[in-house]
C-alpha cells in the first residue's frame, strides 16, 4: 500500500464530515486540510510564498462564500475524501 492510498483510506468522506461531525468538528477538520495544502504549496514553491498566500487568502479571508462553495462541493461528492475535494477547489482558485 502506498502512502497515498493509506492517507486516502484514513481521510473522512464528505458524507462523514457533513453528516457525522458537528459544525465545530467540520470547521476544524477543513481548517487543517486548508493549512496543510498551504504548507505543502509553500514547500513545493519555496522561497516563493505566493501560492501559499493565495490558498490562505482563499480559505481564511474569503468568508462565508468559500465555506458555502466547499460545503456545496462536498454535497455533490459524498463518497469522496474531503482533502481531495478541498484540494480541487484550492487548485481552481490558486493553480497548482
Amino acid at each position: 500500500m502506498t502512502n497515498t492510498s493509506i492517507n486516502e483510506a484514513n481521510a473522512f468522506t464528505a458524507d462523514e464530515v457533513l453528516n457525522k461531525m458537528n459544525a465545530d468538528q467540520r470547521i476544524f477538520y477543513v481548517n487543517g486540510i486548508a493549512s496543510g495544502l498551504a504548507y505543502a504549496r509553500w514547500l513545493k514553491d519555496k522561497p516563493d510564498q505566493s501560492g501559499m498566500q493565495c490558498i490562505n487568502k482563499w480559505y481564511y479571508q474569503s468568508g462565508a462564500d468559500t465555506w458555502k462553495r466547499i460545503t456545496a462541493f462536498m454535497e455533490l461528492h459524498l463518497d469522496k475524501p474531503v482533502p481531495a475535494l478541498v484540494h480541487v477547489l484550492a487548485k481552481k482558485e490558486c493553480g497548482s
